[in-house]
């Protein structure tokens, strides 16, 4: 590849990371690949200084704000750059000596360095008038941000005014970091299972998505806290130190991160970053590196910016957690869901204090694709400092023998046939071992059989006692009620009141009973389709492929997902166990008509006087349908309390918008 045709390809990959991280908080690229795409960029335009533009990554800040977005931009007053991240000693020292240069000091003259760590948030910009608070922005492209002033404003430790007694700036511009803490972002994790939110695995990307919801109640409600870091435009005020600034942020009622160092010298400011890299895992909120800042405001000037960095400031990144290994085995591993996965299983090694010995190779197209083969030298990452992965490769020092890793044929667990969907294979056996657990909490669930009792735990516990080995298990504990009542932590009132549930709920809905089921690709709507479709169990069991097809919301994928199911000799037998155990859905009435037929609707946010599930429940009864996503489909929405982003994108789409009340007198009127 020419100069040319690289550099093109460098920025167009690091345009569309800018894009995903700035815009949508999150990222193909990890920060050592994203950093290593920006070093190679910036090398060949050193090498070729007539092939750099004005719109390059390494001339810009941030990335464009998304067109038609949500929110209105501004201006900052002061531009809102970035920091020159590096990723060894040397180059810290280079950059260190260059600044020296630049100042044209003598070798014996030091550079007073305020260290502090680099937080792994979302930067936000503070104007204040007179002590009060008016404006918060995104970073933006540096030169414009994001009005999110209203979710900003909902942060428990962000000023509203400014603490003391002034007089303070006419206007100035705070700058610092929105973070989660650890705790806060566990706390919000564990709740996740009884809400609504969604799904929170990492605490950066979850900031910047709380930040971009529309209704601000539902941002006070996460854990967010702001500290501040540096400021921009300032009337009226000046600080002679980096020190200096820090105290007043805090006088000011700010927040500024700890700890912090004052270092004479490089080595002062290589062993700030060494000391803190040890101990990141004490800190209460996660940490990337460290940023070490010319503590002379008046030699800040004086050093000025390049158009993308400041030549007076440095992030100094922690190393990835990476370690070196052997593949001894790759093996296959199956999920909850059917999922077969390849599996590395490696010579331990210490990665941040934890011996791994396993790392995930995600699905077979991307273990093809990086070639990974048994015996290979390899280099692996705990991504996010929790997961393992395999990151590199060292092909070079592949032996001749290596072949690549193949599939298995069959599934490892329960040697049932597998399928092919999208990059992943799937078992679709239902009794399969290695899914046992996951399908009978699925089928247990509310929205399926609604079981109370059988969560993960008491799962567990029952296959491991041996009291359930598949499916149609559940529905025969009756005849095991002494060892139940025998097991740790239940007893005989516990074990009657389950099994009370179980034999309440032998005969669901036919919707349902589809649902629990765990049929890839049908969830709880196209259960419903279904159901309502052909009404009873034994007519969808024979329905041929075209019928299927005529199901609306029915395509090839959840057409032949259900067929195989059905097709199955395992699933077949397990059908047949649960009719013997007296598992009998009810058939579905087929709604043809009703007041409300032809209309969809979509439920966001709570609802006083009804479940969401009755509300659904009494509008199917009339002829309608529901669904969870909202499209250009959908006729109507009702919105109750803390509505989110369905309730922006309907109004959007122009869509009719009932709030409870409404709703409620429309099914009064049907």
């Amino acid at each position: 590849m020419n100069p040319s045709d690289e550099i093109d390809h460098l920025r167009r990959r690091i345009r569309a990371a800018d894009e995903q991280y700035y815009n949508d908080g999150a990222s193909d690229l990890t920060d050592a690949q994203y950093d290593e795409l920006f070093v190679r960029l910036r090398a060949l335009e050193a090498e070729h200084p007539e092939l750099v533009t004005a719109d390059s990554p390494t001339q810009t800040v941030g990335a464009p704000l998304p067109k038609g977005g949500m929110f209105p931009s501004h201006e900052h007053l002061t531009q809102m750059g970035s920091l020159e991240s590096l990723r060894s000693a040397d180059e810290v020292r280079a950059f260190l000596a260059r600044a020296q240069k630049l100042l044209a000091l003598a070798d014996d003259t030091p550079i007073a360095w305020h260290c502090e760590p680099k937080l792994d948030g979302v930067s936000a910009n503070l104007l204040y008038e007179d002590g009060v608070l008016v404006r918060g922005l995104s970073r933006g492209d540096g030169q414009r941000g994001e009005d999110l002033t209203r979710n900003l404003r909902t942060i428990r430790n962000l000023p509203q005014r400014l603490a003391g007694d002034g007089p303070f700036p006419a206007r100035i511009e705070i700058r610092g970091e929105v973070i989660m803490s650890k705790r806060g972002f566990a706390a919000l994790q564990r709740r996740e299972e009884t809400s609504s939110e969604g799904t929170f695995r990492n605490a950066r990307n979850t900031v910047a998505g709380t930040l971009k919801l529309l209704d601000p109640r539902v941002v006070k409600r996460r854990p967010l806290d702001f500290l501040a870091f540096a400021v921009g435009h300032v009337d009226g005020i000046a600080f002679a130190t980096h020190g200096e600034l820090r105290a007043q942020l805090a006088r000011w009622g700010f927040e500024v991160a700890t700890p912090s160092e004052l270092c004479t010298d490089i080595d002062g400011v290589l062993a700030f970053h060494d000391d803190l890299e040890r101990r990141r895992d004490e800190l209460p909120y996660e940490l990337d590196g460290i940023v070490a800042k010319v503590d002379n405001v008046e030699w800040q000037q004086r050093l000025g910016r390049t158009a993308r960095t400041p030549r007076w400031a440095l992030a100094y990144k922690f190393a990835p957690r990476l370690g070196r290994t052997r593949v001894l085995r790759i093996g296959a591993q199956v999920g909850r869901t059917g999922a077969v996965t390849p599996v590395a299983h490696l010579e331990p090694v210490e990665l941040a204090g934890v011996t791994v010995s396993n790392a995930s190779l995600h699905n077979w197209a991307l273990l093809r694709e990086r070639d990974v083969r048994e015996g290979d030298v390899v280099e692996v990452q705990r991504a996010g400092d929790v997961i393992p992965e395999v990151v590199r490769v060292f092909t070079e020092e592949r032996g001749p023998d290596s072949r690549p890793a193949e599939p298995p044929q069959s599934c490892p667990a329960c040697d049932g046939p597998l399928h092919l969907d999208g990059k992943f294979l799937y078992c679709s056996n239902i009794d399969c071992t290695a899914q046992l657990v996951g399908r009978i909490v699925h089928l247990a669930g509310r929205r399926a059989f609604d079981i109370e009792g059988l969560g993960p735990k008491q799962v567990e516990q029952l296959v491991a006692a041996g009291l359930v080995r598949s499916v149609e298990d559940v529905f025969a504990l009756g005849d095991e009620k002494e060892r139940l009542v025998a097991l740790e932590r239940w007893g005989t009132r516990s074990v009657n009141n389950l099994l009370t549930q179980i034999e309440a709920r032998k005969s669901p809905p036919l919707a349902r009973f589809l649902h629990g089921l765990g049929i890839r690709h049908v969830g709880e709507t196209i259960a419903r389709d279904l159901a309502q479709h052909f009404g009873t169990l034994e007519r969808l069991r024979a329905a041929t492929n075209a019928e299927l097809l005529a199901v609306d919301g029915v395509g090839d994928e959840v057409a032949a997902s259900v067929a195989e199911f059905f097709a199955s000799a395992k699933n077949r037998a397990t059908l047949g166990a649960l009719a013997e155990a007296g598992v009998a859905p009810q058939a579905a009435e087929r709604i043809d008509g009703g007041p409300l037929a032809g209309r969809v609707f979509v439920f966001t946010g709570g609802l006083k006087q009804m479940t969401r599930d009755e509300a659904k429940a009494q509008v199917e009864r009339l002829g309608a349908k529901t669904t969870s996503g909202v499209s250009k489909k959908v006729t109507d929405v009702v919105a109750g309390e803390d509505a989110g982003s369905k309730l922006a994108k309907a109004e959007k789409l122009g869509l009719r918008i009932l709030d409870e009340d409404a709703f409620v007198a429309l099914l009064e009127q049907a």
